[in-house]
């Protein structure tokens, strides 16, 4: 089963500051992205996120002290239990694929050619899904996105920061948003953005 599923409206955690981790660990099983670890706590932190039945992504061009190569990135599928990557890199996404985690490529939204370029590679990249950043821009370009996506999953973060845009976009088609609002978190005895029946 996917980590992120089309259409599943997942909020993912994004944990920029490790005193927010149990927060996060608290909502009901889904998925937590580690942005901000190192390579002496990504593997026991992967561990007690996935001890308490939540997924792991993280951006292993961003963990100090790891090598993005295949030696490192087998490390973080093997002996730390990530289960999925956001990237940008195109070594970093093909050696993460090969090692067996899920591949989000990441897209960012500075001006109307990089949402042509976007929307085109999309088209022919095989990883598992696409981050789009800032969600502002996600949400205003969510028409072309979506499309170009198929059938693969579009995750929205940064700067999301209220409800009202969270459901916004899982409105316009986004499978889930990460986001280090805690507002936003899901909990225990609430979830948020759930889809209309």
């Amino acid at each position: 089963m996917p980590i992120i599923e089309r259409n599943g409206r997942v909020i993912i955690p994004s944990i920029h500051n490790l005193a927010t981790l149990d927060a996060a660990i608290d909502a009901p099983p889904s998925v937590i992205l580690l942005a901000d670890v190192h390579l002496g706590n990504v593997g026991p932190l992967a561990r007690k996120c996935k001890g308490a039945g939540h997924k792991v992504l993280v951006r292993p061009d961003l963990i100090q002290g790891l090598k993005s190569d295949k030696r490192g990135i087998t490390l973080l599928k093997q002996e730390f239990a990530v289960d999925g990557a956001f990237t940008g890199s195109a070594s970093t996404a093909r050696l993460a694929h090969q090692a067996g985690l899920e591949v989000y490529w990441r897209f960012f939204l500075l001006d109307t050619r990089s949402l042509d370029s976007a929307a085109h590679q999309m088209n022919t990249m095989p990883w598992d899904g696409f981050e789009i950043a800032p969600g502002p821009m996600a949400l205003q370009c969510a028409e072309v996105l979506v499309s170009s996506a198929a059938s693969k999953p579009l995750i929205a973060g940064g700067f999301v920061s209220s409800l009202d845009m969270v459901n916004a976009l899982f409105d316009a088609g986004y499978s889930a948003i990460n986001t280090s609002d805690r507002s936003l978190w899901p909990s225990r005895t609430q979830t948020v953005a759930t889809p209309d029946v």
